[in-house]
């Protein structure tokens, strides 16, 4: 079958959707080349990327990476594109705190009635992930107590809350501000230590290599990087992950 390098075949993580959605477009109208999307939550991209064959290039978690998949992109067009730190939101109406600090953070979730979470089903494990921070430093029976867990990535828990329960979500901000119905209300602490550096590359079988890094030199231009922070990722220095993460 002939190869059409006009398009190409894109792995996109969901935390990433928002700002791909924009991204794309804007690329194929700067350049010719189309894109076709594969959204996925983390273990859904992980499997198709360790699948090898069938994408040009991929804008993933660097959670979802383990050695398999790794191993399938072209690790000299590899690096940290964004990061997506983890918010909070409210349905529209409710009063908005501070949550700056670990105490604020407590105090808030102590005064809903639910809290909308990532079911780990979907194949993401920041729901679980942020129930161990909150363990960590002593809430974690409040939230566990509050959760409510919702087979999606977090822009269905997002979504779910503008509908009216539950109540707020916590997620990343990629997920949170670009959902109608939805108040964000700030980052979480950062003594929670959470937050997702998505990883840009081509693959390693990339059928369209040259197209491939036309878009990965488009994810590091003035477009792209404004277009990422309008739907609440970091870029530059900030994205990288620190040591041990």
């Amino acid at each position: 079958m002939a190869v059409d390098h006009k398009t190409i075949q894109v792995i996109c993580a969901g935390g990433f959707r928002a700002a791909m959605e924009e991204i794309a477009p804007r690329f194929t109208q700067a350049t010719g080349v189309e894109v076709a999307l594969t959204f996925g939550a983390p273990a859904k991209t992980r499997e198709l990327v360790s699948a090898g064959a069938g994408f040009d290039a991929a804008v993933v978690t660097l959670g979802s990476l383990n050695a398999e998949a790794s191993a399938q992109l072209d690790e000299a067009t590899r690096f940290i594109v964004a990061k997506s730190p983890v918010g909070m939101g409210l349905r529209a109406g409710l009063s908005r705190r501070s949550i700056d600090t670990v105490e604020g953070f407590a105090a808030l979730i102590r005064s809903l009635p639910s809290v909308g979470l990532s079911d780990p089903k979907a194949g993401t494990n920041l729901g679980m992930d942020i129930i161990a921070a909150a363990t960590r430093l002593g809430f974690g029976e409040d939230l566990k107590s509050r959760a409510h867990f919702i087979e999606g990535p977090g822009s269905v828990v997002s979504a779910a809350v503008a509908k009216g329960h539950p109540e707020a979500v916590i997620t990343l901000v990629s997920e949170i501000i670009t959902v109608d119905g939805v108040t964000f209300t700030g980052l979480i602490p950062d003594a929670m230590g959470l937050g997702t550096p998505f990883v840009a590359a081509a693959g390693g079988q990339a059928q369209a290599k040259a197209q491939a890094q036309q878009l990965l030199d488009y994810l590091r231009g003035d477009v792209a990087l404004a277009i990422m922070t309008a739907t609440g990722l970091v870029c530059g220095p900030s994205a990288l992950p620190k040591t041990g993460q």
